[in-house]
């Protein structure tokens, strides 16, 4: 499916981590000689920013492209918390989260289909012909009455796994336009490959804007959970209470 410049724009303009680099009077710093510049690294971690790592060399940062080719020196900002990377391990750290008060996913736009009925809410990318996430999906239904009064499990609906997933994708995009409790059944109960193929647009708006959120936030698996407090998870938690309620079940 091809992705609406329309829907792309608004979205980047919402969820763009970029690295401003180059700051005046920070080149000086840069060593001349490669083989200078490549000595000595500690570590390095690439960025969910599309072919860019940070590299840590002693108390120095800086960053490189994926193939080595061009290095880049001077301060880097994630935008998306409003903070500085002064090392690597830092950059780590707001790597595993969102700053959910400055971003403001609305999950409803993404075509989501709740689970639970409170406040706090968990945002879950998953795709019906996952079995991992089936798997999840069984256990959210399972957790005790208050938690689900507690949380409120937005189901956003992405195809990672083919064109079948993306048919069976969009059939439950567009019948969830009509009916969403049909629609949330079906998902549960994994019926989507029976559903009736959609027809015209229906469903490609909530569809688009959800690949085009997942491939903002670096989404290479599913599930792929977003907690409350803005902890990102790749993968469903082996202790999905314990990571609900911020511990070590991740």
């Amino acid at each position: 499916m091809n992705l609406s410049p329309t829907v792309f724009r608004p979205l980047i303009l919402t969820l763009t981590l970029s690295l401003t680099l180059g700051a005046p009077g920070l080149a000086d710093t840069a060593p001349n000689d490669p083989e200078t510049l490549m000595s000595g690294i500690d570590a390095m971690r690439r960025l969910p920013a599309g072919g860019v790592r940070m590299v840590q060399s002693g108390a120095q940062v800086f960053f490189l492209s994926d193939n080595g080719r061009y290095a880049f020196f001077g301060p880097g900002f994630d935008l998306w918390h409003g903070a500085r990377l002064t090392s690597l391990p830092e950059a780590e750290r707001l790597m595993g989260r969102l700053d959910r008060t400055r971003l403001t996913l609305d999950a409803g736009d993404l075509g989501a289909l709740d689970v639970g009925t409170g406040t706090a809410e968990v945002l879950v990318f998953a795709d019906p012909r996952c079995g991992a996430c089936a798997a999840l999906l069984d256990r959210l239904q399972a957790l005790p009455p208050p938690l689900l009064k507690h949380y409120r499990f937005r189901l956003i609906p992405v195809p990672v796994l083919g064109g079948e997933s993306q048919r069976e994708v969009l059939a439950l995009s567009c019948l969830a336009e009509r009916d969403r409790a049909a629609a949330l059944e079906a998902w549960l109960t994994e019926r989507t490959a029976e559903l009736p193929p959609a027809t015209d647009s229906c469903g490609q708006g909530p569809l688009q804007r959800a690949l085009v959120t997942a491939h903002l936030l670096g989404l290479e698996r599913v599930p792929f959970l977003i907690a409350p407090d803005g902890r990102l998870q790749s993968g469903a938690p082996p202790d999905l209470e314990a990571w609900l309620a911020g511990g070590e079940g991740v």
